[in-house]
């Protein structure tokens, strides 16, 4: 019995020690965003406009890079708990090879997008800023997609701090960034909207070095640094990296693509719905962020034990990050329907504005059960590598559930705008579900 209580008190431990440093950088990077945009609109409603349709470009593409990226950590971290350390220096190198591929493609993507970016119906006003701030994020993506290889592999091996210090030193570079060159202090030109692009470009080009220096210098990579060198490139696991990124990249985009089409059904209803929208929706990434601390805290777990053929483990470590996001799933159902009328006053005095966000924040507060066990089975399911199953369920539960629902809700049942966020928890329960049972199925297996 002490046993048992042992392993499920360091399961805790050891989940929250990975959880918590991936949950504070991706607290930084929303902070960051924020006063990125808080900053732009000192420039004008220009400005403001123009990096708002450049970065409806480019955010989907980052995070298609960043979702590819995640295929290295479930076979690293497997190659790890199978103590196959040559396997692991295999998989580095390959992986860095992999993203930096990704990277190009990437790239070569926007630039066919800057091409055709005269062509997509923007004002002239909005035209040529978008296209010099889009050509300098462009540059930045390479080296984006490097930070994010090292930042897998760590992740990996169970080191998840390294990564979020290098993440809260750049958003401070980022910032310091924009300051100098939006408004030419220090003696560097004042450029705006493009001197926004290059505090990015700085700060991520500062992400990749950081890391690099630190894998080669620091003591504890060092055994890494030496299975690297040891290491060839191998067709077979570039590929296998390329195969399973992908769709772990196309399901995170889908779920980005899903809350933009609701923002453009928005739009059709008017200011108002928009409005509330946006507050609801930057609210609700206060349960995400949590949620997908989690999952990434049980990637790695889930991967290492499966490394080491540990069933109990597996199931062990699943059933404590569920109980870890009962816990703040109760909180944020607390605070977003205990708080609704009080929170969207962050953000506006307008008194409609408010009331239809309060009636969003409710729903918001429906689906953050489902939302967080969908969150925390794509982890576990990460874990194991699989990603084309996932991938289909996102696409029928956004896509062929949501969506529609939403749409029928709004425009066809009368609800309005908030109808449009009804959508949300019937295909979350949806995921959830056949979630669950692809978890159940994969485990049987084992």
């Amino acid at each position: 019995m002490m046993r048992l209580w042992e392993q499920h008190a360091s399961e805790y431990k050891k989940t929250l020690s990975l959880s918590i440093p991936v949950i504070i950088a991706q607290a930084g990077q929303i902070t960051v965003g924020l006063i990125d945009n808080v900053m732009i609109g000192q420039l004008g409603t220009g400005p403001l406009a123009a990096a708002s349709f450049t970065n409806t470009l480019f955010t989907l593409v980052l995070i298609f890079g960043m979702g590819y990226s995640f295929a290295l950590t479930p076979l690293i971290g497997k190659s790890w708990g199978e103590k196959d350390n040559a396997s692991v220096g295999s998989w580095i190198k390959n992986g860095i090879m992999a993203n930096a591929f990704m990277g190009i493609a990437l790239a070569l993507l926007l630039i066919i997008l800057y091409v055709f970016m005269p062509y997509m119906g923007q004002p002239q006003s909005v035209l040529q800023p978008s296209r010099d701030y889009l050509s300098i994020l462009i540059a930045s993506v390479i080296p984006m997609m490097v930070f994010y290889a090292y930042k897998q592999f760590a992740e990996g091996i169970g080191d998840t701090k390294t990564a979020m210090k290098i993440m809260l030193w750049a958003n401070a570079i980022n910032t310091l960034g924009n300051y100098m060159f939006m408004y030419g202090k220090f003696g560097a030109p004042e450029m705006g909207l493009t001197g926004a692009g290059i505090g990015t470009l700085i700060a991520r080009i500062f992400m990749a070095i950081a890391f690099i220096i630190l894998f080669y210098k620091n003591r504890k990579y060092k055994l890494f640094t030496e299975l690297y060198n040891q290491a060839s490139f191998g067709w077979s696991k570039f590929m296998q990296i390329v195969k399973l990124g992908i769709p772990l990249g196309g399901q995170i985009v889908m779920e980005a693509c899903a809350f933009g089409l609701c923002a453009i059904m928005m739009g059709w209803i008017g200011e108002v719905g928009m409005a509330a929208h946006q507050i609801t929706a930057t609210l609700s990434t206060l349960g995400y962020m949590i949620y997908q601390g989690l999952g990434a805290g049980t990637t790695i777990r889930v991967s290492h034990y499966k490394g080491a053929n540990d069933k109990e483990g597996i199931i062990r470590a699943t059933k404590t990050a569920m109980n870890l996001m009962y816990v703040y799933c109760a909180f944020s159902i607390l605070l977003f329907v205990g708080a609704r009328n009080i929170l969207p006053l962050l953000f506006t005095s307008d008194t409609i504005v408010i009331q239809l966000a309060a009636q969003m924040l409710i729903v918001c507060g429906v689906f953050q059960l489902v939302d967080g066990i969908q969150i925390v089975l794509v982890g576990t399911l990460r874990g194991f590598a699989d990603a084309r199953v996932p991938v289909i369920i996102t696409f029928i539960s956004y896509f062929l559930i949501s969506l529609p629902f939403s749409y029928l809700s709004a425009f066809q049942w009368g609800f309005g705008a908030v109808g449009i966020w009804f959508g949300f928890p019937v295909g979350l329960a949806v995921c959830s579900t056949l979630f669950q049972m692809r978890y159940k199925y994969i485990l049987k297996k084992i």
